[in-house]
C-alpha cells in the first residue's frame, strides 16, 4: 500500500496499536513478599558461548541490570562430566566479575536427585553463588514433577538454608500457591499456546495468591517464541507482538518478587536477548537463530529499573531513551520454498506487521519506511509507546530525531515474501 505522508499519520492513528493494550490489573494491595525485587536471565548451559569465555554475556548483563544468571543445567545428549566443568568455569568467572549465578535444574533431563545435592553444596560457598537473606537459590525447569521430594530428598541434604523456586507450567494459581507444593513460591514460565490476554489473566490470578499467601513469585517473561527443528518441535507462539512489551509493563502493575527473562541465549527456540550464535552445539540446526535481538536487551534495561524502583510505569532517563523496531522478515503464513515442514502452530495469530517501541525523555519526531510504501511520520510522546504498522517488502529504515539530535537512525534486513525455509524469529533492534 502506498500512501502519502500526511495520509499515513492518519492511518497510524487509526490502525496503530498503542502500548498498555492489556487491561490494567485492578490491585492496588498488589505486594511483594520479598524485599528484594530481582531480574534474572535464563541461560543455557548446553548453548556455550564462544571460545566458552562467559565474560561477554556476564559484562552485557549487568550493563542491563540483570542481577543473576539462573543457569540451565541439563538438556539434550549431555556429557555430564564436561557439563559439570563447564558449570564450574562460569562460577569461576562470575566470582572474578563480581556477578552472580544460582542453578535451574532441568529436570527433563536431571534425574540424579544426588547430582543436585553435590552441585549446590559445591557452590554454596562461592561468591558468586546467589543468596537470598543468606539462602542460597535454587530453582528448577520442570515440565512434570520430578520423582523425588524437593524438601525430603533434596533441600533437606543441602548444606544451609534453601530458597527453592521450583519451575511450572501450570496455570492454576490456587494449586500453586497451596501448602502442598515445595518451596517457597512457584516460577512460572510463559504459556506461548495462550493468547495475552489469557496470559495477564493467569498473571492476575497469580498476583492475587501470592497477596493471599504471602509466598513469593517468579514470574518468567520471553522476547519471542518461535522453532522450527521437526514435526513435534514447530510452532511459533499465539502472543505476537504483545508477548514482550506489553507484559512487562503488565507485570510492574501485579510486582512480582523476581523476574527472569526465559532466556539470555536458548537461539534455537528464538528467546533470546543476548547476542545471537546459531553455531553454538546444539543449534546448528537453527538458522533462525542468528537474528540481532539486541533491542529487546535495551528495553528490557528501562523496565529493569522500573521493576526494581516498585514503579508501576516506567520512566526514561535521557541515558536510556531509544526508539527500537521488531519483526519477521517474512509472510506469517508463507511457507518456505524447500521446507519440509508444516507452518508452525499459532502461526495463523501473527500479524505481518513491524512493531516500533519508543522510551523517550521527551517527544520525537519519528520515521518509519517500509520498503517502498510511502514514510509514516508520527511524534512519539515522552515515556513508552508501542506501535504496529503493516510492513512492505523491502529494507525496513527507522528514524528518530529531536531538534537537531538524532535519537536513532536504524536500517534493517528486508522483509520477503518467500524463504527457502520458514523463519518465524523477529529481527530487534
Amino acid at each position: 500500500m502506498h500512501l502519502r505522508p500526511t495520509i499515513a499519520i492518519a492511518f497510524l492513528l487509526t490502525l496503530a496499536s498503542s502500548i498498555l493494550c492489556l487491561p490494567k490489573a485492578n490491585l492496588a494491595m498488589a505486594k511483594r513478599a520479598s524485599s528484594h525485587p530481582m531480574v534474572f536471565a535464563h541461560y543455557m548451559l548446553i548453548m556455550q558461548p564462544k571460545n566458552g569465555d562467559y565474560t561477554e554475556d556476564i559484562n552485557l548483563a549487568k550493563e542491563a541490570g540483570i542481577d543473576a544468571f539462573a543457569v540451565n543445567y541439563g538438556g539434550w545428549n549431555v556429557d555430564w562430566t564436561q557439563h559439570e566443568a563447564q558449570l564450574e568455569k562460569f562460577y569461576r568467572t562470575a566470582e572474578q566479575l563480581d556477578f552472580s549465578l544460582f542453578l535451574s535444574i532441568d529436570t527433563t533431563s536431571v534425574k540424579d536427585k544426588d547430582m543436585i545435592i553435590k552441585l549446590s553444596n559445591t557452590y554454596a560457598s562461592s561468591s558468586a553463588q546467589l543468596k537470598v537473606d543468606g539462602s542460597i537459590v535454587l530453582s528448577s525447569f520442570q515440565t512434570d514433577p520430578p520423582a523425588w521430594d524437593w524438601k525430603t530428598d533434596v533441600l533437606d541434604k543441602i548444606n544451609g538454608p534453601v530458597l527453592l523456586l521450583p519451575g511450572t507450567l501450570s496455570d492454576d494459581a490456587t494449586a500453586l500457591f497451596s501448602n502442598n507444593i515445595p518451596g517457597a513460591g512457584p516460577f512460572t514460565w510463559i504459556h506461548p499456546y495462550a493468547t495475552a490476554e489469557q496470559e495477564h489473566s493467569t498473571d492476575v490470578a497469580l498476583a492475587t495468591q501470592r497477596d493471599r499467601t504471602g509466598k513469593l513469585w517468579m514470574a518468567g517473561i520471553a522476547p519471542w517464541f518461535f522453532t522450527h527443528l521437526s514435526l513435534d518441535k514447530n510452532w511459533a507462539q499465539a502472543q505476537d507482538d504483545k508477548i514482550f512489551v506489553d507484559r512487562w509493563s503488565s507485570l510492574l502493575t501485579l510486582q512480582p518478587d523476581f523476574i527472569e527473562i526465559v532466556t539470555w541465549n536458548d537461539w534455537s527456540e528464538s528467546s533470546y536477548i543476548g547476542p545471537p550464535d546459531s553455531s553454538a552445539p546444539g543449534t546448528t540446526d537453527a538458522y533462525w537463530g542468528s537474528a540481532d535481538h539486541s533491542a529487546f536487551r535495551s528495553i528490557s534495561k528501562v523496565f529493569i529499573k522500573a521493576f526494581k524502583a516498585g514503579q508501576d510505569s516506567v520512566t526514561v532517563d535521557a541515558a536510556d531513551e531509544g526508539v527500537y523496531m521488531f519483526y519477521r522478515r517474512q509472510p506469517a503464513r508463507s511457507a518456505g520454498t524447500s521446507d519440509s515442514l508444516p507452518l508452525p502452530s499459532d502461526a495463523g495469530y501473527l500479524k505481518n506487521e513491524i512493531f516500533v517501541v519508543s522510551l523517550l525523555s521527551a517527544p520525537t519526531e519519528v520515521t518509519l519506511v517500509s520498503g517502498d510504501a510511502a514514510p509514516v511520520l508520527w511524534t512519539a510522546p515522552a515515556g513508552l509507546q508501542k506501535t504496529g504498522h503493516p510492513w512492505s517488502f523491502g529494507a525496513q529504515v527507522l528514524q528518530a530525531r529531536r531538534g537537531g539530535q538524532v535519537v536513532a537512525d536504524k536500517v534493517g534486513a528486508a522483509v520477503v515474501a518467500q524463504m527457502d525455509k520458514y523463519d518465524g524469529n523477529v529481527v530487534a533492534l
